[in-house]
């Protein structure tokens, strides 16, 4: 007996799900309403990119684990993409140029350029970035934290014997 009530209780979940022989849904209504906005495409958050057209609304989510990049309009990896959407080096306000990424140990390092981060350059095996040179160097060339060079790192011609 306690099976049929069990049977007949989730027959009624069951039917209680469908309307008019339509399984209800939630609302596929689209979270940006592109009603009275200029055809193109738009952010909608550090996942989401949306496209309207005609007053319609395409929704175009970044997939995997990309982020939307807002300067480049495309989804793109966390590390290429400044804050708030990603990791990359925030560059407002810092001088153009060549910096270490030390959370790389100076295997890479970034460029900066109008306030804008234009991503990383790996140096070749072996080498580190050298701030000073504004290149990739021989670790030992390359002060620290970076590199492990002494203060003075040129060898010195020795005395001769006479």
């Amino acid at each position: 007996m306690i099976r049929y009530i069990i049977l007949l209780i989730c027959v009624c979940v069951v039917l209680a799900q469908f309307k008019r022989g339509k399984p209800r849904r939630k609302s596929a209504k689209p979270r940006w309403d592109c009603t009275d906005i200029v055809d193109g495409l738009y952010i909608g958050d550090c996942l989401n990119f949306y496209r309207c057209k005609n007053e319609t609304t395409e929704h175009l989510p970044c997939p995997g684990n990309l982020v939307v990049n807002e300067r480049q309009m495309w989804c793109d990896y966390k590390d290429l993409v400044p804050p708030p959407c990603g990791t990359a080096p925030n560059c407002t306000g810092i001088i153009d140029g060549n910096y270490p990424d030390y959370t790389r140990k100076c295997q890479y390092y970034y460029t900066c350029l109008h306030d804008d981060f234009y991503g990383y350059t790996k140096c070749a095996a072996n080498l580190l970035f050298n701030p000073e040179k504004n290149n990739c160097d021989w670790p030992f060339l390359v002060k620290p934290p970076c590199g492990d060079a002494a203060e003075s790192v040129y060898p010195v011609k020795p005395d001769r014997v006479g």
